[in-house]
């Protein structure tokens, strides 16, 4: 027997015994479930060589976020492990690397720099419990309202802000508080005279070397194709495309090396990043109260403390890890719920260990996929290197000159500035350029949690004005009789922001004539809308004129019947001819007359002349009704 995928998948859900169903449940939740027992040799190369490959940059990665944090290089360490261990279990896309990101960095020390450490770990706790709430209530679907023009302008303005911070590192200039963008701009002219000429020199060189090892990779090796090369030839490549994802790691290893020398010598020209506390920190839940003084910093006053930052940072967090989940499913279904509960949980528990708020991170995501990563198992290998190096490797760390971390921060986010998407936007939509323009410019004059808020407002703005103004098409038929009417046809389902736009619209076309609204394309009703038909029907009874609904669906009907409004209704065309026409005539081919020339003041009606049976179908979620009954439906009006 065949079946329908839809409706067989429907009933085998129906007829599974309660067991079966929580079974689901602790799959769907515990992913690793799904596929750790189909888990072959092959899959744990494969990870092997990325997850190594992905610890090789996220260590760099993470003593450089946590410098843009304000923070000692051992919290970064601290973010980039714990997550990785949790995400195996619980995580859906094997590309996904979790640890801190520029972006997490960033909103962190706008909302915490000057704070106790405690701060933070609070921070990443909430964001984790507001993340895991998320999912729980399905509520993923909030993140579609942040458009890609609004993410694009958030993206690039908060890369810029970065690489504006780390020039005064990059400079060498000793530390200064700043507030924003142009308080940072403002304070580097000022101390600009302080420049250090061997940081400088290195930060630059550093710059260069990493964007040169970008590039190395794309070096052709034999056949210009790339195919059919010898053993020696592909060692070759592979050797070229470790060292270009490895870049970050080999710019760090050899200016640490450099300022190794230099210290042997007892020579000290550049600053560096300073002692890092060894091993692992110890696990304890953050705290939700301090001691200052003889004063008492209750939960309370730290939240009040953190603002909206609450909420900012678990947003963009699952913004980011739902856009890397697109990016890298190749087709296949995305789990948002799941992204969002193996985030909330990674930030949870990460809070135990000092951690910053952690999100997935594109460039991670590029290298494990480049690196033949098979499964989520790849994280435990980034992650066990990350704990040995917090082991074994914090003493070398003291040698990394903060010239270089900031160069890897620049190198990094610089491709993040989305250039390509403003010739785009100009030439499919001018509002999707503003919304990038008033998201960056709101972003880097003011804080960015603010800048993104005006962008998810702006664009909101837009949906609601075209709510508020649907397209709206006139066209002007004649029956047999003789009888003139317009043929209205808002372009989607019309609600209570139209009503009265709607409303003037249809009172000055048909000044002189019936009219007859269509709403096939009506999709929902509401009271006011409702009403506002009613309001319509009289105005017209007054003027002994008719005003017809067209092709009402069943179930607008009922919130027409139920709010006390009646108004004529037909199905065919044939039914808007005797009703017109005041009895039976045999139904022909309307006749077409000129197009009304009478611009319709204060509005923009599209105006076009279409037969009267041009669409004589009738529509099957409607019961044909007679011109004797009544309902109404809604409509729908576009500027």
């Amino acid at each position: 027997m065949a079946y329908k995928g839809v409706n067989y998948d429907y009933q085998l859900e129906e007829k599974k015994s309660l067991s079966e169903q929580v079974k689901d449940k602790i799959y769907e939740r515990i992913h690793i479930l799904n596929w750790i027992t189909k888990y072959r040799k092959k899959d744990a190369i494969g990870d092997a060589i990325a997850g190594i490959t992905v610890g090789l940059t996220l260590m760099p990665q993470s003593i450089a976020y946590a410098s843009l944090a304000g923070l000692s290089p051992q919290f970064g360490l601290y973010s980039a492990f714990l997550g990785g261990y949790l995400y195996v279990i619980f995580g859906t896309v094997k590309e996904v690397s979790i640890g801190p990101t520029a972006v997490m960095s960033l909103l962190t020390y706008e909302f915490t720099h000057g704070l106790r450490i405690e701060y933070m770990a609070l921070l990443t706790f909430l964001a984790g419990c507001i993340e895991l709430l998320m999912g729980l209530l399905n509520l993923g679907f909030l993140i579609d309202f942040i458009s890609t023009p609004v993410t694009s302008g958030f993206t690039s303005a908060y890369s810029v802000i970065i690489i504006a911070s780390q020039i005064k590192s990059l400079l060498g200039l000793r530390k200064f508080k700043t507030k924003g963008f142009v308080d940072n701009i403002t304070k580097l002219t000022q101390h600009v005279h302080e420049t250090r000429l061997w940081d400088t020199l290195l930060g630059v060189a550093c710059i260069a070397l990493l964007l040169t090892l970008r590039k190395v990779k794309d070096i052709p090796v034999g056949s210009t194709n790339g195919k059919h090369l010898t053993n020696r030839q592909k060692k070759i490549k592979k050797t070229l495309w470790f060292i270009s994802i490895s870049r970050n790691a080999v710019t760090v290893l050899l200016s640490g090396l450099i300022a190794y020398w230099f210290e042997s010598y007892g020579m000290n020209p550049f600053v560096l990043s300073g002692k890092v506390e060894k091993g692992l920190p110890t696990f304890d839940l953050p705290s939700f109260s301090l001691q200052e003084g003889n004063s008492t910093i209750t939960f309370t006053d730290m939240c009040s403390e953190l603002g909206v930052s609450i909420l900012i940072i678990p947003v963009v967090a699952v913004l980011a890890n739902v856009a890397i989940a697109k990016a890298f499913s190749t087709g296949a279904s995305i789990n948002a719920t799941q992204e969002m509960i193996t985030l909330g949980l990674c930030n949870m528990f990460g809070s135990c260990v000092h951690s910053l708020p952690t999100c997935g991170a594109f460039t991670r995501s590029a290298v494990s996929n480049a690196s033949g990563v098979r499964t989520p198992m790849m994280s435990i290998y980034s992650a066990t290197l990350i704990v040995l190096a917090l082991n074994l490797l914090t003493p070398c760390f003291y040698y990394i000159p903060r010239a270089t971390l900031a160069a890897v921060l620049i190198s990094a986010v610089f491709f993040m500035i989305d250039w390509e998407i403003i010739k785009p936007a100009w030439r499919a939509n001018k509002k999707d350029l503003f919304l990038v323009v008033v998201t960056f410019v709101s972003c880097l004059t003011l804080d960015v949690e603010v800048g993104l808020l005006i962008g998810i407002v702006t664009n909101a703005c837009f949906l609601i004005y075209m709510w508020a103004r649907p397209a709206i098409n006139i066209t002007s038929n004649k029956t047999p009789c003789g009888t003139e009417y317009l043929m209205v046809t808002p372009d989607f389902g019309l609600l209570y922001p139209a009503t009265e736009y709607f409303s003037s619209i249809v009172r000055t076309a048909g000044l002189n004539s019936a009219v007859i609204i269509n709403c096939e394309n009506f999709k929902a009703m509401d009271y006011t809308t409702a009403k506002i038909f009613n309001v319509l029907h009289q105005t017209f009874i007054k003027k002994q004129q008719s005003i017809i609904l067209y092709k009402v669906k069943p179930e607008i009907a009922v919130v027409f019947v139920n709010a006390g409004v009646t108004i004529p209704c037909c199905q065919t065309e044939e039914d808007i001819v005797e009703i017109l026409c005041k009895g039976k005539v045999d139904f022909i081919k309307s006749e077409m007359i000129p197009l009304i020339e009478k611009k319709l003041k204060e509005h923009s009606v599209l105006v076009e002349n279409v037969p009267a049976n041009s669409t004589n179908e009738d529509t099957e979620a409607c019961v044909p009704y007679s011109h004797e009954q009544t309902y109404q439906p809604k409509v729908v009006h576009q500027e």
